[in-house]
């Protein structure tokens, strides 16, 4: 049996919204490592989802975004592309459609579901740019979701789309800054071949920015900790910052202007 919702209002259980910390967790974990997950605690926190896959068709190409899945679940991908393409040709624009239905034994077999009572919830919705479908799976051993529950995914679709895809902007647009902190002759190298610095005012901005403490710049230099401290000062008094972290953002922006990685500004906004 299917069970499809297309912008319907249906009566919602007001204790449901407490569960809205866990949006909030979803939003302030934009960009980070465990993004998918807190995605996919969102989605149990609902309806109880041990299963999370969010979908993206921008330009006639077909991308998955974000798959979680709950302890002894499957990683198998459980929908085909022209499942997801059927979802999203049925919805308009800035709308969002609700699809509900008991997965099919075949289909559970093969993706590791247990089969007759798993549910997987279908939610379409349509961007001016892009359209996107997040498919949350139900397993066996939870009721089928109640209307409250849909309702409140519903209401929630939006913001939660909006999340998934800046995320994935963030990464698929984040720079690899490797290259400009891994290698200590390089980082000195740009510093000293751009700047008016000292030489061991160089070197004492190119082991700060390498990583190394005040005592191990000393160390590496043989020179005592006070001059790695009056080294500094002039270096910054020079370039006209006050602080490590002002350095690295100098530093970044010059090592992009020099070494032809115009991206990396990005990562300074």
């Amino acid at each position: 049996m299917t069970t499809t919702l297309n912008a319907a209002h249906a009566p919602m259980d007001r204790s449901l919204l407490h569960d809205g910390f866990a949006l909030s967790a979803v939003v302030e974990s934009i960009g980070a490592h465990d993004f998918a997950d807190r995605v996919l605690s969102f989605a149990a926190a609902v309806v109880g989802a041990d299963h999370c896959a969010a979908y993206q068709f921008r330009g006639g190409e077909l991308s998955l975004l974000v798959s979680a899945y709950g302890e002894g679940a499957s990683t198998r991908p459980d929908l085909t592309a022209y499942e997801i393409k059927r979802q999203l040709s049925m919805v308009a624009v800035d709308a969002v459609r609700i699809e509900v239905a008991g997965v099919p034994e075949a289909s559970a077999r093969a993706c590791g579901f247990a089969a007759g009572r798993s549910q997987r919830i279908l939610v379409a919705t349509r961007k001016a740019d892009a359209a996107y479908c997040l498919s949350i799976v139900r397993p066996a051993r939870h009721d089928p979701a109640q209307d409250m529950e849909i309702e409140l995914l519903r209401r929630t679709a939006g913001i939660l789309v909006s999340a998934i895809a800046k995320h994935n902007d963030l990464v698929a647009n984040k720079p690899n800054l490797t290259p400009a902190l891994s290698s200590l002759p390089e980082i000195e190298e740009c510093v000293l071949s751009a700047t008016d610095l000292s030489r061991r005012e160089g070197e004492v901005c190119a082991r700060i920015l390498y990583g190394l403490s005040s005592y191990g710049i000393a160390l590496d230099l043989g020179i005592g900790k006070e001059s790695v401290m009056t080294y500094r000062k002039r270096a910054y008094l020079r370039l006209g910052i006050g602080s490590q972290r002002e350095l690295l953002i100098w530093y970044l922006a010059l090592w992009s202007a020099t070494r032809g990685e115009a991206e990396t500004t990005a990562a300074l906004n």
